[in-house]
């Protein structure tokens, strides 16, 4: 995992370019509690890190193609993610931790770094993590399988009857309002 200390970014940038292999991302990834998609090629990212006073600013790009199980028709399939991005850093002071301040909306939507590194291969992974689909599909229109055999009705109908429930708002359909 790429790491860069903020001591060795230069007055005019740190441009990087590098590449997460599967093995590492999925030791990243068993810290977290659910994951539900695999890494078909390694994460490609590239960086450009400039110091802004005590803050740091991050453009970046990256891309990897991941393996998905269709929500709707349980098969995997793969999908290439890309995304650029721009983070800006702010030291995290342990004197902020003991006592409640209010956050600006500005650093919200920031990241804080401490111990004068930064971490940019998990910042690599969370931007992925950010584009992964919520309901992962393997096409737009996949018609998923049948709620009575569990065909995959996007190799054909299954010739199963589909009953229609009765709907306990049917009587409501009978009411006649006055205008």
């Amino acid at each position: 995992m790429l790491t860069v200390q903020l001591d060795d970014i230069p007055a005019e940038g740190l441009s990087l370019t590098w590449v997460e292999e599967r093995a590492s991302l999925l030791t990243y990834m068993e810290s977290l509690s659910h994951v539900d998609f695999d890494f078909d090629t390694p994460l490609q990212a590239e960086a450009k890190i400039e110091r802004a006073g005590h803050s740091v600013l991050i453009h970046g790009k990256v891309q990897a193609s991941l393996r998905f199980r269709c929500v709707r028709c349980l098969k995997e399939f793969s999908s290439p993610l890309s995304s650029t991005f721009e983070l800006t850093l702010y030291p995290l002071k342990e004197s902020s931790l003991r006592e409640e301040t209010e956050l600006s909306a500005e650093k919200l939507e920031s990241n804080f770094f401490e111990g004068g590194e930064i971490h940019l291969s998990e910042i690599a992974c969370e931007q992925i993590f950010l584009d992964i689909p919520y309901q992962p599909l393997c096409l737009e229109a996949c018609k998923g399988l049948c709620p009575v055999c569990g065909k995959d009705l996007n190799l054909g109908s299954c010739g199963c009857v589909n009953e229609e429930i009765p709907s306990g708002f049917e009587a409501l359909q009978k009411l006649k309002l006055d205008s």
